[in-house]
């Protein structure tokens, strides 16, 4: 029987927290800032950034 070990656990929740982190910074930008534009790229840039912090904790956590 094989063993299923997920590698990239982290990227997964890097995803979801950045994408919820990035409609929240896209609530308060948009408080301030009147524009769609907010909307179209906050979410994507936390999302983005998620990416990145979870690529980096798989890659320390699979070091060891």
């Amino acid at each position: 029987m094989s063993e299923n070990h997920n590698h990239n656990k982290h990227l997964g929740y890097g995803i979801s927290f950045g994408l919820i982190g990035g409609a929240l910074l896209a609530v308060l930008l948009g408080s301030f800032f009147n524009t769609m534009l907010v909307w179209a790229f906050a979410p994507g840039f936390g999302m983005l950034l998620g990416m990145m912090v979870g690529i980096i904790m798989d890659a320390n956590h699979n070091k060891g």
